[in-house]
């Protein structure tokens, strides 16, 4: 039974593969990393988020195939709701959070070789801030369940066990997608905080003004 589903689960991989890069969900994910950019957090972004949009699905996943509930309608246009509030909110955020930090610029000596580069004044470590990024994942969950949802039926057969299966592959093919484009897009700002500090300044301030701007757009979608 297994190898005749094996094709369509493949199929549930790739469709949570290509979900992942839903318009909303990646600037989402870079709005959250541009307000602390680093390798490491951008990862756990990625992955925190991917963590709370797949929980959300299985637990969806559970409710409708095993007990019978579906997810109301009204709650799932609250989430889409609630998706474009959040990249607005995001987008403003990071707009306040640059009249509070305190940038230097700072000269560095390497036996002969000198560099200057900016350095956050604010030391406070963003781990403790992890949960948001879970929050916005289940969000964007709730928002998109029934796309995902709704090929189960014919992949399952009515069977709960092959439902699961469908979602946890398409789960898995959603946080490695993230997490490809996380670690794109960290390598991506390292690169330019090191070479164009100007153009990385610039860059920060162009996303987060695309994360109102598509923000707007959603909302305006969603109502």
């Amino acid at each position: 039974m297994l190898a005749e589903l094996l094709p369509l689960l493949l199929v549930g991989f790739g469709l949570g593969f290509m979900h992942a890069l839903d318009a909303d969900h990646i600037m989402a994910v870079s709005a959250l990393s541009n307000q602390k950019p680093g390798f490491k957090k951008t990862l756990l972004h990625s992955g925190h988020w991917a963590l709370g949009h797949g929980g959300v699905l299985l637990m969806s996943g559970i409710l409708l195939f095993g007990l019978g509930v579906s997810i109301p309608e009204s709650l799932q246009q609250a989430a889409e709701i609630g998706v474009g509030l959040l990249l607005i909110a995001l987008g403003l955020l990071f707009f306040f959070q640059l009249r509070k930090d305190k940038l230097k610029l700072e000269m560095h000596r390497h036996g002969d070789v000198v560099h200057t580069h900016w350095h956050d004044n604010d030391t406070e470590h963003s781990s403790k801030h992890i949960h948001k990024p879970v929050f916005v994942g289940v969000l964007h969950g709730l928002a998109g369940s029934a796309p995902a949802l709704a090929l189960i039926p014919a992949v399952s057969s009515g069977e709960f066990f092959s439902a699961m299966l469908y979602l946890i592959l398409f789960s898995t093919g959603v946080m490695l997608s993230m997490l490809a484009f996380g670690l794109g897009f960290a390598h991506l700002q390292r690169f330019l905080n090191k070479r164009y500090q100007q153009v990385f300044q610039l860059s920060r301030h162009l996303l987060a003004f695309s994360s109102i701007c598509l923000g707007s757009f959603w909302l305006s979608q969603a109502i």
